[in-house]
């Protein structure tokens, strides 16, 4: 005797699939058994068999149905694994570029050659870089008749691989040498003196120029800086900067580079041998990337899609 009898109510409701041989054999047994030991469902059940004859389905039938519910359930496999994919790709299209010697010159020569004083084939150089949290920091100079230099920032993603947020991009009158400029990083005022072909340079002595609010006021510090390699990058912190060169004075708020003199091993003056630039020295510019926002829209309406898919595929399983 089965351990799990059905109620008269519960056996009438399964008669018309069980008659048609649509139930599981665990609950067709059930029924069975009921059946066997109640006249009143037996007899109900056979007036059901005498008012419609009834028909099994066709086990053909049968296994279409089920290989129609395979296919189904492989499309939507397939959707979620090319979804997971595409999302994959796109996310590596952005995040493309390692900290390597080659990783940066590839983002600073890829997102550099949009520029109108750069272009797309004029040879380009990086130097000194420097990680800052998820930031990173690279010096270039560009290998044309002005001179330009200037810093390209990246930021690093999941897979440790860097994705170009921003530059800022001026002339020079040096070919080689020290190069200093105001710096935001994420809200935080900063200074960077880069060097790049130091070589035969040991030392550089810089003329720093810091304004007061309307511009007006102007004061000048010198500081000498011993350097040790031939390509670096400094980020030094605005605020400490500007105490240090001018401890007395408290309305300083804005810090340039007015001249930079550079020295041998000697100690001789050898600027005027890295002098090679007589154009205008006084413009710049920068260049920014859409935010990082954008890139999680795209990966959401992939995500949306492949959803859809599965939820039209699965629905009906």
């Amino acid at each position: 005797m089965s351990e799990h009898k059905l109620p008269c109510c519960v056996v009438r409701d399964l008669l018309p699939p069980h008659l048609e041989g649509l139930t599981e054999p665990e609950t067709a047994a059930l029924v069975e058994e009921h059946l066997a030991g109640c006249p009143a469902c037996r007899e109900t059940a056979n007036r059901m068999r005498a008012a419609v004859p009834v028909e099994k389905a066709p086990r053909r039938a049968l296994r279409f149905l089920k290989r129609v519910r395979r296919v189904r359930l492989l499309a939507a496999v397939l959707a979620v694994v090319v979804a997971l994919w595409t999302v994959v790709w796109m996310y590596g299209q952005e995040f493309r570029y390692p900290n390597t010697e080659a990783g940066r010159l590839a983002a600073a020569t890829d997102y550099l050659a949009s520029s109108d004083h750069i272009g797309a084939d004029t040879p380009l150089h990086t130097g000194g870089w420097q990680a800052v949290g998820n930031d990173l920091f690279v010096f270039y100079l560009v290998d044309n008749g002005e001179n330009v230099h200037g810093i390209l920032q990246l930021e690093r993603g999941l897979g440790g691989r860097y994705r170009t947020v921003r530059a800022d991009y001026s002339p020079a009158a040096l070919s080689a040498g020290i190069y200093g400029r105001p710096l935001d990083v994420d809200g935080q005022q900063m200074f960077y003196l880069a060097g790049y072909g130091c070589r035969d340079i040991y030392a550089a002595e810089v003329t720093f120029r810091g304004d007061d609010f309307s511009g007006l006021e102007r004061y000048q510090a010198t500081q000498r800086y011993a350097l040790s390699g031939e390509d670096f990058l400094m980020l030094l912190d605005q605020e400490e900067l500007i105490r240090e060169l001018w401890p007395e004075e408290d309305d300083v708020v804005r810090l340039f580079v007015d001249e930079v003199r550079l020295y041998d091993r000697d100690g001789a003056d050898v600027t005027e041998q890295y002098l090679d630039n007589a154009g205008p020295l006084n413009w710049g510019g920068s260049i920014g990337t859409y935010e990082f926002f954008m890139l999680y829209v795209g990966m959401g309406i992939v995500a949306l899609l492949a959803g859809c898919a599965v939820y039209l595929l699965l629905r009906r399983s």
